[in-house]
């Protein structure tokens, strides 16, 4: 485009600029998710940022502005044999002390995942992304009526994400903590099928994201009970998500055995500090935890030594550290806490494994979070044109179900065409992602995850390159410009890999023009069309190897 003055009435010399390349499509990111949920704080400088979305790039931007995650609070309660006529006795415990055993239960109801969603999404590749803090959970899951996940505030947090320009990815892993039915209304689809919906109808209003959905209850199924109750789950999940937009949205399952939480994040302040009056071995004026470290500290030092003095220092100095008045972020408070702990550890080996059944409670996640940065991990070393699956996850251990083909079959190819994608563990690789449908699985047009994907990169990339001949004139040469430019960045794609096709003119065609996309009555109405037809590429789910036998001189 040339720089020109329409006013030269004075003599002198003039420069006129020329564009020396075309204008171009600038390709969008792929892979942005905006994470919705609960915090323990939202603030910037002092200022709350409470239904904002913000964009971060790493978890210590995360933790600089939302903080860390949910503390939940374990009761140690004694449990006892129990014997049903004609069974053997049963008995489910945590951990065992002496000829006793106990189990550890959460003080309320209170749980919320996002947190370590984060953690497990940048552990699994994730980089750029937004987070919309809902509400604030510090102080919260203390006492049986301790706020939960609402319902109203994930939806608001969907209606603050809705105009931000940037995001391609949906997740909210607090979803799956809603009620499984309207309270008021027992009748009604469930909470999470409404923000489900909510989440499927946004990505199909902007066209420029999808949504990564965990299936819910997916928390209740174990390998004991696998058979049945994954059937009742699975078609109780596809039956109540009902949406005109299901191509634009995936789930996982099952439930995730992480690393996610670290040694080092649970303490003995994740113990109930007091007493239990219901508890007839709880001693009065110290807490259960207190009691039982006397009884493994007995056993493990002899009486009156002085090893066993000061872990009996150690004991008593719990609730002195617990109790100092003042923020409990305070870093001094944090570093006794933390010493403490470890002295314990060091010198009551079983504390250790007390320590160890609440990481294995808190680290079962949903797998949205992880999700998000295989996608994301996928589009940068891949290209969004492959399939984000056959990757095996990080911060993973184990699958909470392990299944094998028979069950995966119907998840993968329901007759209803939701699909839900599985992860599985395999020998030698982890836990690897092992389906890549969308949940309109019987399109053939948007089956597979890829191909929704690519169509929303291409679809966004052109039409941000678009916006500036909103205003040009609606002539042919304003069309060869769009369809030399569109045609450029296609080429693009197609050597890289992104379209099918032996030559370009076979992977893709562009075409603008009065007579082949747009009547005269569309110039005078002031509309210009553009024709795009992309061969996309599909993958190859099912390898068929074909062995035959020849006869000797043959």
């Amino acid at each position: 485009m040339a720089t020109t003055f329409k006013n030269r009435n004075t003599p002198g010399v003039y420069l006129t600029e020329f564009d020396a390349f075309p204008p171009s499509v600038v390709a969008v990111q792929t892979a942005v998710p905006a994470f919705i949920g609960y915090t323990e704080k939202a603030t910037i400088g002092g200022k709350s940022v409470f239904m904002k979305p913000i964009a971060l790039t790493s978890l210590a931007d995360f933790e600089a502005i939302f903080g860390t995650g949910f503390k939940p609070v374990y009761d140690i309660v004694e449990v006892y044999p129990v014997q049903s006529p004609g069974q053997s006795t049963t008995i489910n415990w945590d951990f065992q002390v002496g000829s006793s055993y106990y189990e550890l239960d959460q003080i309320g109801t209170s749980q919320f995942n996002l947190y370590y969603s984060m953690r497990f999404f940048f552990n699994n590749g994730g980089s750029n992304c937004y987070v919309v803090s809902v509400g604030d959970y510090t102080g919260l899951g203390s006492s049986p009526g301790g706020v939960s996940v609402q319902e109203n505030d994930l939806l608001n947090g969907l209606k603050a994400i809705h105009d931000q320009v940037g995001p391609t990815m949906l997740v909210i892993p607090d979803a799956v903590l809603l009620p499984p039915t309207d309270p008021a209304d027992p009748t009604k689809s469930g909470a999470f099928q409404n923000v489900a919906q909510a989440m499927l109808a946004q990505c199909g209003e902007l066209q420029d994201r999808v949504a990564i959905l965990d299936v819910y209850g997916s928390q209740t199924i174990n390998q004991n009970n696998v058979g049945q109750a994954l059937d009742t789950l699975i078609s109780n999940f596809q039956n109540q998500l009902v949406s005109s937009f299901l191509n634009y949205g995936m789930a996982y399952f099952p439930f995730l055995n992480t690393s996610v939480v670290q040694t080092n994040d649970v303490n003995y302040t994740y113990f109930n500090p007091n007493p239990d009056p219901n508890v007839t071995t709880s001693p009065v004026g110290g807490s259960m935890l207190q009691y039982l470290l006397e009884q493994v500290a007995d056993v493990t030092y002899p009486p009156n030594s002085v090893a066993r003095q000061t872990v009996q220092e150690y004991i008593d100095d719990i609730s002195t550290t617990t109790e100092v008045p003042g923020n409990p972020d305070d870093p001094t408070r944090n570093q006794a806490i933390l010493a403490l702990n470890q002295n314990l550890s060091n010198a009551l080996p079983p504390y250790q494994q007390w320590q160890n059944v609440i990481l294995q409670k808190m680290n079962i996640l949903p797998p949205s979070g992880g999700m998000a940065g295989v996608f994301t991990l996928s589009d940068l070393t891949r290209g969004v044109w492959n399939a984000p699956a056959n990757m095996s996850m990080a911060s993973v251990i184990s699958c909470t179900v392990k299944l094998n083909d028979g069950q995966q079959g119907p998840l993968n190819m329901p007759l209803n065409g939701k699909a839900v994608d599985v992860i599985r563990d395999f020998v030698g690789r982890g836990s690897v992602v092992w389906g890549a449908r969308t949940l309109d699985g019987n399109s053939n047009d948007w089956r597979y995850i890829q191909v929704r994907r690519t169509i929303v990169y291409i679809e966004q990339s052109v039409k941000n390159a678009l916006n500036p001949f909103v205003f040009a004139a609606n002539d042919g040469q304003t069309w060869v410009a769009v369809t030399s430019m569109i045609s450029n960045f296609l080429q693009g794609v197609w050597s890289q890999g992104g379209l099918m096709g032996d030559k370009a003119s076979d992977a893709f065609t562009v075409q603008c023009g009065l007579g082949s996309t747009m009547t005269a009555q569309d110039i005078l109405n002031g509309y210009m069309i553009v024709q795009v037809t992309l061969q996309m590429i599909r993958p190859a789910e099912f390898i068929e190897l074909t062995f035959k036998q020849q006869m000797q001189g043959a």
